[in-house]
């Protein structure tokens, strides 16, 4: 037997822009992973501190804290491409859209001004709009203006993906789950955390290497968070 049910007008306009954004950016994805050992250890340090001021602290803030500084040091990254008038759009702001799964679907609501921000602020933001995404209540202006987009599969206990850009923009960033893996260090083989990220760019703008150097810079960040911070 079948049955059959409208497509949610959420559904819809989610199935609408995943379309358009293959149809018109040719992607690439480059995929990698990073040792975060001292990453885990900076956040078990300071989430104790977190939580005394009302914020749950996760690994997502560090994340978008390495990303802006990747889009500052590339930033063709941070432009979109005007398809009507094939002008490149160069953004001088940072807003990065966190994808978030809810019940309805797919929603991306954004944090604005990841440059002038601390972790702890961000932490605190992608909370508040994660809560008002499950619950359907984020206001319309909280789902615009984001200049890049991290979407995490990690949370659901997958590593490498190819995820689609949120068009017009012409990068997003996946995270995939940290995994105990063996990695050599000081020439012995031993048993480190392990962040798997991928990056989906559009080709039309962006060059392999371009994006792989950018991808290189936010591994060196999430490697030594003493350094993010620093950057911060």
């Amino acid at each position: 037997p079948e049955t059959r049910e409208k497509m949610s007008g959420i559904r819809k306009a989610i199935a609408k822009a995943m379309v358009n954004s293959k149809h018109t950016a040719p992607h690439v994805t480059l995929m990698d992973e990073v040792d975060v050992t001292e990453l885990v250890a900076h956040r078990k340090k300071f989430k104790a501190v977190a939580a005394d001021k009302g914020i749950k602290l996760t690994y997502l803030p560090y994340v978008v804290k390495a990303l802006t500084s990747a889009l500052r040091e590339y930033p063709m990254l941070n432009t979109s491409l005007d398809d009507a008038s094939q002008e490149v759009v160069h953004k001088h702001y940072f807003n990065i859209g966190i994808a978030a799964d809810t019940d309805k679907g797919l929603l991306v609501p954004v944090v604005k001004d990841t440059d002038r921000k601390s972790i702890f602020t961000i932490s605190n933001e992608i909370n508040d709009l994660a809560g008002k995404a499950r619950e359907g209540r984020l206001a319309p202006a909280e789902m615009k203006g984001a200049s890049c987009t991290i979407t995490n599969i990690g949370s659901a206990g997958g590593q490498w993906f190819t995820p689609v850009i949120n068009h017009p923009e012409v990068a997003i960033l996946g995270i995939g789950r940290i995994a105990e893996k063996p990695v050599v260090k000081n020439g012995e083989i031993v048993a480190a955390p392990v962040l798997a990220l991928s990056l989906s760019f559009d080709h039309r703008l962006i060059d392999g290497a371009t994006a792989q150097k950018a991808l290189n810079q936010i591994k060196r960040l999430l490697n030594d968070p003493q350094l993010l911070v620093m950057e911060a």
